[in-house]
């Protein structure tokens, strides 16, 4: 008898249901039909509505009207439950219902009604009048409507100016801003030069992309017809730099010696429009530093041209309406180096963005044609964000630009990015340096710490006796890496999310770039000062001097990195 009694309760449901529903369609009628009168007289000039009458008559959108009913059916051993919700809403060309049907129904009430537990059978049971409908939709769900993230949970991440300046991609929008022609207007070519204005001490730090260019090789320089233009007050005002304000670089690097020794404008020579080619043509004009071995050094450089091109891919040149660069244009540019430096290990990287075979112009005979159309002068290595103000603490913990350079690199040699499990052994990389600033008694700190930490692999490293990419596959499985100061601690750049950066500083050395660059990564950080040693066992020269730091100070310093890893992800181990 209950059974019974359910079943008329639910079809009573259903009729509530179905004069709702018809309510709501006998309202939307009425709006069709006054959209109908005003569309039937488009033709007559004194009945036509004005854009404002129209509006005002259909809003872009009526509120949604909606009727809703929900009612459980319930005994000792079974319940269920319908909810319906009708929504109508009205724009000036179309009226739309949609219909809602929600079903809980437990085990045993499902032997009951099983047909009526289907949206299919409910939509049967709809009158023919809304399938008729002119303009109208009709739709069933059994899945809650997921409405907006409550204010709450919508939380804006907060970064200061500093930051988002020098670290952020507003380092990108700010420069991509910069651009200004240095040719006037009756030269045949452009010169578009951009500027960064992060240093500290007010140094303007450039770029520039230029041509059509060729290349004259009996005078071994690229050629411009180029005129440069008289500055405007406002560029004067501004500090906007004219070609012979740029300022050199360390090692003979940056756009004044490229500009000074590699190029030639105001040529009288004029470059044919038709010489312009589809896919673009570009040659990067690189001056490396003579430190190619050093790893920070060598990326500085390189992500300082990854930032160039990066520019140049999101900034429209106005002359054209095209971006400067694009990703079709890769398969067509080539790295020319300028120096007589030997190759070094980060050669390979030059290629991400520059898919020709890169050519050393000194090998170059005199009767070589160069295939020349446009040049770049990228951001010299020391104008890198990354590398200024790293004598100087700083509060920022992220940084878009290091990221996506790491993912370059990793994605580039094929070295994996997922993180190892957490149930592998914790990987502690110590740095074994062979020439200078060695860490004295390095060996039997080692072994101690190998005996107290069983359960931790360590590992001493020169990563000078590996290829990069072999390097990159080190760096990956460190959870730990510790070294004296120097170039080796810059494969932080690749650890895992999350590790643990250890730094041993001579005494008197205040530098605080590895330190902000494991924050911007994620990393934990830990450091210490070496003690002074007396001028009777050094040269007074941090650089060269070997360094000694007590082994009850070295064990405490690893101590305290080794179990900041403890709890990292799924890691639940007791520090004591």
């Amino acid at each position: 008898m209950s059974r019974r009694y359910r079943a008329v309760g639910l079809l009573s449901i259903l009729l509530f249901t179905l004069i709702g529903l018809q309510y709501a369609l006998s309202w939307t009628t009425r709006d069709s039909d006054r959209e109908q009168s005003l569309t039937h007289h488009d033709n007559d000039p004194s009945r036509k509505p004005t854009d404002e009458a129209l509006h005002d008559a259909y809003p872009k959108e009526k509120p949604a009207v909606a009727v809703k009913h929900s009612s459980p059916l319930s005994s000792s051993s079974s319940t269920f439950a319908i909810t319906s919700t009708l929504v109508s809403s009205t724009t000036p060309t179309s009226t739309y219902i949609s219909i809602s049907i929600s079903t809980s129904i437990s085990a045993p009430a499902l032997a009951v009604v099983p047909s009526l537990a289907t949206p299919s059978t409910l939509a049967s049971v709809i009158p023919s009048t809304f399938s008729n409908s002119t303009n109208s939709t009709t739709s069933f769900s059994s899945v809650a409507t997921l409405l907006p993230v409550l204010p709450e949970y919508q939380q804006t991440l907060v970064e200061s100016t500093y930051c988002a300046e020098r670290f952020g991609l507003k380092y990108l929008e700010n420069l991509s801003n910069t651009s200004v022609n240095y040719c006037d207007a009756s030269s045949a070519a452009s010169l578009n030069c951009f500027h960064s204005k992060t240093a500290a001490d007010g140094r303007v730090d450039p770029f520039c992309v230029g041509g059509p260019a060729t290349y004259d090789k009996k005078e071994k320089k690229f050629q411009l017809s180029c005129r440069v233009r008289d500055w405007t007050a406002q560029e004067i005002a501004s500090g906007t730099p004219r070609l012979e304000q740029f300022r050199p670089y360390w090692y003979n690097t940056g756009p004044r010696i490229l500009f000074d020794k590699y190029i030639k404008l105001d040529t009288a020579e004029s470059i044919p429009t038709d010489t312009v080619t589809t896919p673009r043509k570009f040659s990067v004009l690189m001056s490396r530093e003579e430190k190619i071995t050093n790893v920070w050094h060598s990326l500085m450089e390189i992500f300082s041209l990854f930032m160039t091109l990066d520019v140049l891919r999101t900034t429209r040149d106005p002359a054209t309406g095209k971006v400067f660069f694009s990703t079709e244009d890769v398969d067509s540019t080539q790295v020319l180096i300028l120096d007589d430096h030997p190759q070094g290990p980060f050669w390979d990287l030059l290629t991400l963005f520059a898919k020709k075979p890169i050519i050393r112009m000194s090998t170059l005979s005199v009767d070589t044609e160069l295939d020349v159309e446009n040049i770049v002068v990228p951001l010299p290595g020391a104008s890198n964000p990354f590398w200024q103000g790293d004598w100087e603490v700083h509060p920022c913990d992220r940084s878009d630009l290091l990221h996506t350079f790491s993912s370059r690199i990793l994605e580039f040699y094929g070295t994996p990015i997922e993180q190892k499990g957490d149930d592998s052994p914790l990987v502690l990389t110590f740095i074994d340096r062979k020439e200078k600033r060695r860490l004295k008694d390095k060996e039997s700190y080692i072994k101690k710490l190998t005996h107290k930490y069983p359960a931790i692999h360590i590992d001493m490293v020169d990563f000078a006796d590996f290829p990069f990419a072999d390097q990159l596959k080190i760096a990956r499985r460190t959870d730990i890496l510790v070294g004296v100061h120097g170039a080796g601690l810059t494969h932080g750049m690749f650890l895992p999310p999350g590790s643990a950066m250890v730094e041993i500083l001579p005494g008197t050395l205040n530098h605080k770039g590895f330190r902000n660059l494991a924050k911007m990564l994620g990393h934990q950080y830990f450091s210490s000062h070496a003690a002074i040693a007396s001028m009777e066992t050094t040269n007074g020269d941090w650089q060269e001097d070997d360094i000694f730091l007590e082994e009850d100070r070295f064990m405490s310093l690893l101590d305290v990195a080794i179990k900041s890893m403890y709890n990292r992800g799924t890691r639940n181990d007791d520090v004591s």
